[in-house]
């Protein structure tokens, strides 16, 4: 399997400089509100604002620095489930960033002959149970099946239809996507009753990858066009992120 990952494009040194320099700045107010209490307590008001926007900026600039880590440790966890069970006639792009709602549940689209499969990761811990689209969780003796309050099928669907619309106003119209719903932590354990979607989990992963792989549902040229059209959205994504959250200052 080609394992493909889009490059991010984010200064994250700039952002972490940036934040530590903002927590500093508002702790050094603090350290001045301190010492102006005792003489000139008209600037304890003025300090304290400082080290308040200080603190919190910085803070929120190190949180999206660390907002980083879930994409990669669910594209590190997905690219080792998958890439065992799937030959070089597939390719599976980690982290794809395309301009479709929810985008941030889109761990990974796989491109291959069986077609496209718009993938969202869970690291769910424990025993849960699905029929349909009805999603339980093992609650123990006393509680039994409890439902779950979120619906991994329904999000997979959303994804699968979010990219099917993308990739009809990217010129490939027709194009069929499914949503797959991935386990790939052994601490999750999935009973299958029946499901209405895709579900793989590292108990059943080459069992799928078998089962899906009997229908040959697109051509290398599509396949390919499909890739291309991918990493130049992920790309044209970052960039109108970046310029979204670039600071401004004012004159």
């Amino acid at each position: 399997m080609r394992v493909i990952r889009p490059a991010v494009k984010r200064n994250t040194r700039r952002s972490l400089v940036l934040g530590l320099g903002m927590v500093l700045t508002g702790f050094v107010a603090v350290g001045l509100a301190v010492v102006a209490g005792e003489t000139r307590s008209g600037a304890v008001g003025t300090l304290g604002v400082v080290a308040a926007l200080g603190i919190g900026i910085g803070c929120a600039w190190l949180l999206r620095i660390t907002a980083l880590r879930r994409p990669r440790s669910a594209a590190d966890v997905l690219e080792r489930l998958l890439a065992p069970v799937f030959d070089d006639s597939y390719a599976l792009v980690l982290g794809p960033r395309l301009p479709i709602r929810d985008a941030l549940r889109l761990d990974g689209l796989l491109i291959g002959p069986a077609g496209v499969r718009a993938l969202t990761v869970r690291d769910w811990e424990g025993t849960y149970r699905v029929r349909g689209r009805t999603w339980e969780f093992d609650a123990g003796r006393r509680r039994g099946w409890i439902r779950c309050r979120t619906n991994p099928s329904r999000d997979a669907a959303a994804l699968a239809e979010g990219v099917g619309r993308w990739a009809a106003d990217a010129g490939l119209a027709g194009l069929t996507v499914e949503g797959a719903v991935a386990f790939p932590l052994a601490r999750s354990r999935v009973v299958l009753e029946e499901p209405a979607d895709e579900i793989v989990t590292t108990d059943n992963g080459p069992w799928w990858a078998n089962v899906i792989g009997r229908a040959r549902r697109l051509d290398p040229a599509t396949g390919s066009a499909l890739l291309g059209a991918v990493l130049d959205a992920s790309e044209f994504t970052d960039e109108a992120r970046l310029r979204h959250r670039a600071p401004r200052h004012s004159a």
